[in-house]
């Protein structure tokens, strides 16, 4: 018998695979399942969806955190401050509300063991959660569901569960240059001439760093080298890559990439007040910036692919 038709529903909120995505499967029934990157997490929890019972996935590069709450907007914003490892978080949950305790505790068991038995993230979970309490009959339609489930997230490019061939410590190394949700690597960022490219002295772009430094490292390594071989920006340039606009859509994030260094009272705090730069300047040309300290793993492709076309 040939495999069943399927329709899958996904919306990007934001428009872009960087933000918040909302995806259903018409084999699903009222399956639904939510990814964010960190730094989106208060617009996932305006779509609703935290206000269910449900289970949940912080992600990394390189480990995974399996949960389950009755009210995941409170667990979640709870993690933001007691774990600063992950960079993502996916949500399996249903439009009608119809999980129970019973039923979260049953799904959160069954992904930490299978978390463990595969071993292709490092598990973040000291216990394997509550043992589930559940009959034959509802042990059946909630593994259906996390068939769908699981199928689902190897479709955004999450393959935590997803059996592979190759050794552990193999899988570990790629991983690192890596983010944890792949199918966000597919999109590279549009990279627009700028009018006054043609006035920016174009000092030699230098090699990337190695790669197998954390995300941040790698960022500012890069910049610190591009500074140093005497490449400089024009004023329009600096300008559009201090906006929320330009770095949304060259980095997909939502805070800006650069903050002018006007003098050494310049604060390294974004807009909404808080800490959004890192203190040090970087300096390019005859001008000085400070450069964000938001970035995750997810994000290294695309400044890669934007270095790359400053030469």
């Amino acid at each position: 018998m040939s495999a069943q038709a399927k329709i899958i529903n996904m919306l990007l909120y934001d428009g872009s695979l960087g933000g918040v995505i909302r995806i259903e499967d018409s084999n699903w029934n009222a399956g639904e399942l939510f990814s964010a990157p960190r730094e989106s997490v208060s617009e996932l929890i305006d779509t609703g969806a935290c206000n269910r019972y449900g289970v949940y996935l912080l992600l990394s590069a390189n480990k995974v955190y399996v949960g389950q709450s009755s009210d995941l907007a409170k667990r979640i914003s709870q993690h933001i401050a007691g774990k600063d490892w992950w960079e993502s978080v996916i949500i399996l949950t249903t439009k009608d509300d119809t999980l129970n305790r019973s039923d979260i505790d049953y799904l959160e068991y069954v992904l930490i063991e299978k978390a463990n038995a595969i071993q292709n993230l490092d598990s973040d979970n000291k216990k394997s959660g509550n043992p589930p309490k559940v009959d034959i009959f509802k042990k059946t339609l909630l593994n259906q569901y996390l068939e769908e489930a699981l199928f689902l997230m190897q479709l955004i490019g999450i393959r935590v569960f997803a059996p592979v061939k190759t050794d552990r410590k193999a899988r570990r190394t790629k991983k690192k240059s890596e983010p944890a949700l792949s199918i966000i690597n597919q999109e590279s960022p549009s990279i627009q001439e700028n009018p006054d490219s043609e006035k920016q002295h174009n000092g030699k772009v230098p090699p990337l760093p190695d790669t197998s430094m954390k995300v941040g490292q790698f960022i500012y390594a890069a910049l610190r080298n591009l500074g140093e071989s005497g490449y400089s920006f024009t004023d329009s340039q600096i300008d559009e890559m201090c906006t929320s606009e330009w770095s949304k859509k060259t980095f997909h994030t939502k805070y800006p990439f650069m903050k002018r260094y006007l003098s050494d009272d310049t604060d390294n705090r974004g807009t909404d007040g808080e800490v959004r730069f890192i203190a040090k300047p970087f300096v390019f040309g005859d001008k000085k910036v400070l450069i964000s300290k938001e970035w995750y793993e997810r994000q290294r492709p695309h400044f890669i692919v934007w270095y790359n076309s400053l030469k």
